[in-house]
């Protein structure tokens, strides 16, 4: 089983306003981005939400996914990646570690990350995007307790880094691997991808 593990529990300080409801055509970016993996191959996904909780909830069209709450998002992605991981590690073969602020990565980048790693089984494989890596990045079973060490405000790199002789980069014509919003002139410059 390939679960996508989504971390959208972030404070969205840079942006001044929760960027997880932000319009991007006609969803909220987080809406958005779980739409594409609804579409992919992956057999379950994982929600992880902390500050505005209840507000990105309400206002989130929610199918088959599962939503876990970290009520300590001020900790850092780390702590959001932990969460989620516990709701997938008894059951997934591996993970897909996503980010919410990430709403233009098409279902074919990751439908191509799982046929990788169905054929190879490495621990770990990162779309690579003109020369660029980028996210969501998948992590093979092996590597869960790698990513239950990590500590603070950053996300697996640490565990890629890592594993690098047991990872395949996989080329995509995917843009949308190497752009997050971030901050309002992120999200005014994404506006003509919509």
């Amino acid at each position: 089983m390939i679960a996508a593990i989504v971390l959208a529990a972030g404070q969205s300080k840079r942006m001044g306003r929760p960027k997880q409801l932000l319009q991007v055509g006609k969803e909220t970016m987080l809406g958005r981005v779980l739409q594409t993996f609804r579409e992919s191959r992956v057999d379950r996904t994982v929600v992880v939400l902390g500050a505005e909780a209840s507000k990105v909830r309400k206002n989130l069209k929610l199918r088959d996914e599962t939503v876990v709450i970290n009520m300590d998002y001020r900790a850092g992605m780390s702590v959001s990646l932990k969460v989620g991981l516990r709701a997938v590690e008894k059951e997934a073969d591996a993970v897909i570690i996503a980010l919410g602020d990430q709403p233009f990565i098409s279902r074919k980048t990751i439908d191509a990350m799982i046929g990788a790693y169905l054929r190879k089984k490495p621990g770990v494989v990162v779309p690579v995007y003109r020369g660029r890596r980028g996210n969501p990045v998948l992590f093979d079973r092996s590597l869960f307790r790698q990513l239950g060490e990590i500590t603070g405000d950053i996300g697996a790199k640490s565990v890629v880094l890592k594993n690098e002789s047991n990872l395949v980069e996989l080329e995509v014509d995917d843009e949308g691997v190497v752009l997050d919003i971030d901050t309002p002139e992120d999200y005014t410059a994404a506006l003509p991808m919509r």
